[in-house]
């Protein structure tokens, strides 16, 4: 009988990670995490944790400590709150806390990311009162142009940018403007060592889909080769993929000439149906 191999989160070293585990005795699991050795761990243990669903980015354990970090009871969330943190979706959180003598309201929002060198953490960012100006629409020491400030709050459009860190080190990312935080949101940008289906995307394809734009990626399957049409939503941070012949059947016009019988001089009418 071939042995159930079961996803798990486990604490190692202070850090959440992902790992497969499989019945090693009655009480404990042998467990398989990437860069390390295997090891055994108690079926009961506080640092073991079962993954709650396939899409499950963080676990359960890591989203309670960060967002205690930021004030916020993880526990106290409803439960689809609490799905959309561990799968890494954003959430805004609406607080009040009392400071000189009076209730005050903060809105804030978070969202669990992972980073390769340092791991998980809680992304937070504070509403501010007022819209951002144009002359403070900054990040990661990129001041964006007044094209770009208007391409983002008046037309709802995702700006492509290269940000550049403490030590000169430069990167690609994506910001928007979020009228909810009245600000500018940024998120990470598309590359090479981003994966489709399984298939890294080429520099070619991350680059127009960090512009909005959409592509055709063609994925070999186990009946043969499928193709899509791919787009990227920055604030999802997922791929929206749509069937290519799908598509084009959805788009296709049929005109059709309907002529009135028997009567004549009639101008004829051009129907244009959607299929």
């Amino acid at each position: 009988m071939e042995t159930q191999i079961e996803k798990v989160f486990v604490k190692m070293n202070q850090v959440w990670l992902k790992g497969e585990a499989i019945p090693a005795t009655e009480n404990t699991y042998k467990v398989r995490v990437l860069n390390y050795p295997d090891f055994t761990i108690e079926k009961d243990s506080e640092f073991l944790e079962h993954q709650k669903f396939p899409a499950q980015r963080f676990a359960i354990g890591d989203a309670k400590e960060r967002l205690e970090g930021a004030y916020i009871s993880f526990g106290k969330l409803p439960d689809n709150i609490q799905d959309a943190i561990i799968k890494g979706e954003e959430y805004l959180h609406n607080s009040t806390y009392i400071a000189d003598g009076s209730l005050k309201h903060q809105v804030k929002m978070v969202q669990m990311v992972y980073q390769q060198n340092t791991g998980s953490k809680l992304d937070v960012q504070i509403k501010r009162n007022e819209p951002v100006p144009p002359g403070e629409a900054k990040a990661y020491n990129y001041q964006f142009t007044k094209e770009e400030f208007n391409q983002m709050k008046e037309q709802g459009k995702v700006i492509s940018f290269t940000g550049t860190s403490m030590n000169g080190e430069q990167f690609t990312k994506l910001a928007y403007y979020e009228p909810r935080l009245n600000d500018i949101r940024t998120k990470s940008a598309l590359s090479e060592k981003t994966y489709f289906y399984g298939q890294p995307l080429t520099k070619e394809q991350a680059d127009a889909l960090n512009k909005g734009e959409e592509r055709e990626i063609t994925i070999p399957t186990k009946r043969g080769e499928k193709t899509y049409l791919v787009s990227w939503s920055p604030k999802a941070e997922r791929f929206i993929t749509k069937s290519v012949e799908q598509s084009k059947l959805n788009n296709m016009e049929v005109t059709a000439e309907t002529v009135q019988p028997d009567v004549k001089k009639k101008r004829t009418r051009g129907q244009t149906v959607r299929l």
